[in-house]
């Protein structure tokens, strides 16, 4: 039996404790906002609950028995929980109910994330998917709770900033902002083509439960629910940076017609008087 999944397949504390304190908590603020965006706080919650199916007894077993099994858990994870939990906007649900004093350096820090968010975020995603499928990371994660459930926050953490800077509005950054959806999908279809055209098991668990021939054969099916998940991800990724980007043009547009416009109106008034 498989180390993170030992103890009689009871509920995984590591995951429920922070859930609940995640959903609690945002419940609790939301409660005080004035509007109360029903939309945000089911997004939450959806995204919390993803979490918690992700991380249930029948999901682990299915990341011990394969591969593939495994690759559905993270995708769970990271396209499905990562968009819901930015859909919910903690940060600004936050802001208008709780005072939270800013200072200069706070301001800064702001304006630095938004010049680099479309940057980061999808560079910090990559980094943590090569660095997890292409080193023991992946096989040690298997044998070591903490180790496996650091992984899955990895993905979150990668997900939630890549959704983060793609959603950002403003014309600032829009190009960068398609450039990392391209970076993000060119990235995963790489770590699929490398998965896929391994010709043995790059994780020694599986082929030592499953042989040789199956765990290759269960590793390329990882790869192809890699890639076909991947490419679901990043469509509505693609959609979201254009969109954004045509609406603050169409805004700008707009803003440049109204100062074209003002000065004849003025001229005219005048006229009448």
């Amino acid at each position: 039996m498989i180390a993170h999944v030992e103890g009689g397949g009871g509920p995984n504390l590591l995951v429920l404790t922070p859930a609940a304190v995640a959903a609690v908590g945002y419940t609790a603020v939301w409660l005080r906002h004035p509007a109360r965006p029903w939309l945000r706080l089911a997004s939450w919650l959806a995204g919390v609950a993803a979490i918690v199916v992700a991380s249930t007894p029948w999901m682990e077993s299915l990341a011990v028995e394969s591969f593939s099994g495994h690759m559905v858990q993270h995708l769970i994870i990271i396209a499905v929980a990562g968009p819901l939990l930015v859909l919910g906007e903690p940060f600004r649900v936050a802001a208008r109910t709780i005072h939270l004093p800013t200072t200069p350096r706070l301001r800064r820090l702001g304006a630095w994330w938004h010049r680099l968010a479309a940057v980061i975020g999808p560079a910090l995603f990559v980094v943590v998917l090569f660095l997890t499928h292409l080193t023991t990371w992946y096989d040690e994660s298997l044998h070591h709770r903490l180790l496996h459930e650091a992984e899955h926050a990895a993905y979150l953490l990668g997900a939630t900033m890549t959704w983060s800077a793609v959603r950002g509005v403003g014309r600032t950054g829009a190009p960068a902002r398609l450039g990392a959806v391209f970076g993000v999908s060119a990235a995963g279809a790489l770590l699929g083509m490398i998965l896929m055209s391994a010709s043995e098991p790059l994780i020694p668990t599986y082929e030592a439960s499953l042989g040789t021939a199956r765990a290759l054969s269960d590793q390329r099916a990882a790869a192809s629910i890699m890639w076909v998940g991947g490419m679901l991800a990043t469509l509505p990724l693609l959609l979201l940076a254009g969109w954004r980007w045509a609406a603050a043009e169409e805004r700008v547009a707009r803003r440049s017609e109204e100062l074209i416009d003002r000065p004849g109106e003025s001229m005219a008034s005048r006229g009448t008087r």
